[in-house]
């Protein structure tokens, strides 16, 4: 009897062990990233921590030195901008006016976002074709 319910008790904090990592886990996945106002809201929160950061570069801000790979702009959302350095080749689409960025990286002790990596994104390549436009390609195939 004993032995059996030593059993349970080993096979509870094994259950209860898997189940904290995977809330754990399945919580960095779920929340994709952060608009700049969450950013900074939870600023004193995040510490250093690394998070995924998302929103629309000011294109005049945009200061790039290809000799360093060193790309630095402001990125706002809501209302409220953060400054954004990045150290890479600039990416591809970042020259086009309101480019939405998704940015990985931490807040540093002065407020800056440091960035590890830095995607862009181009909704006009993820649109629906219009029904004329389908039929015109449709028919080019044909």
């Amino acid at each position: 009897m004993r032995r059996k319910a030593r059993l349970w008790i080993a096979a509870g904090v094994v259950v209860a062990a898997l189940a904290f990592l995977m809330v754990n886990g399945l919580r960095h996945f779920t929340e994709y990233y952060l608009t700049v106002p969450q950013l900074a809201s939870q600023r004193a929160l995040l510490g250093t921590s690394e998070v995924r950061v998302a929103g629309t570069v000011i294109g005049k801000t945009v200061v790039y030195d290809p000799q360093r790979n060193y790309l630095s702009f402001l990125m706002r959302g809501g209302g409220q901008t953060v400054r954004v350095v990045y150290h890479g080749v600039e990416p591809d689409t970042f020259g086009a006016p309101d480019v939405q960025a998704i940015a990985d990286g931490r807040l540093d002790a002065g407020g800056t976002f440091v960035a590890q990596s830095l995607l862009m994104k181009c909704p006009s390549h993820y649109q629906p074709a219009t029904p004329i436009q389908a039929g015109v390609k449709h028919a080019k195939q044909s």
